[in-house]
């Protein structure tokens, strides 16, 4: 490691003697001309400028401009905006009559048991034993009920009456 530094002195020392040179001092010619474009920003700039004059004297013009013919033309007219209007009051108007409708009815404290399989819902795993009732019963009603709901649809459907297939 000595010996690195003890040698690497000599060497600073000739390093900072030379005198130095620039790169404009060691070459004496010139660089040729170049042909420089003034660049995108540039035309970008320019182009902006005449756009927004063109576009100030077509909105200042007094007559209809072709722009304003253009625009006119594929403008919807004021009856259109009507119609829609009123349909869209109209479903408004529904939607607030159903709102108050649902509102009125009176909630239920029970929930309609659709399938008995409900009940069996749950893990069969870890159940404490006598922790299971019989629904026999219970599925024996609720198919009875919609063997009912279901014969009454039937003669609805021969006698003509029905509306709807869910009525």
């Amino acid at each position: 490691m000595f010996v690195a530094r003890r040698s690497a002195a000599p060497l600073r020392r000739l390093l900072q003697q030379q005198p130095r040179r620039s790169a404009s001092h060691s070459a004496h010619h010139h660089a040729e001309p170049v042909n420089e474009s003034f660049g995108p920003s540039f035309y970008v700039a320019v182009s902006t400028v005449a756009v927004g004059y063109a576009l100030y004297r077509i909105s200042q013009s007094p007559a209809e401009s072709f722009v304003t013919r253009l625009i006119n033309k594929y403008w919807p007219d004021q009856k259109a905006f009507e119609e829609r209007n009123a349909l869209h009051t109209a479903m408004l108007e529904k939607a607030a009559v159903d709102r108050h409708l649902f509102y009125g009815a009176p909630a239920r404290d029970y929930v309609e048991l659709k399938d008995p399989e409900l009940f069996n819902g749950g893990s069969p795993y870890n159940v404490p034993a006598g922790s299971r009732a019989d629904v026999s019963a219970v599925a024996a009603y609720y198919h009875r009920k919609n063997q009912q709901i279901e014969e009454q649809r039937v003669a609805r459907m021969k006698d003509g009456k029905v509306v709807s297939i869910y009525d």
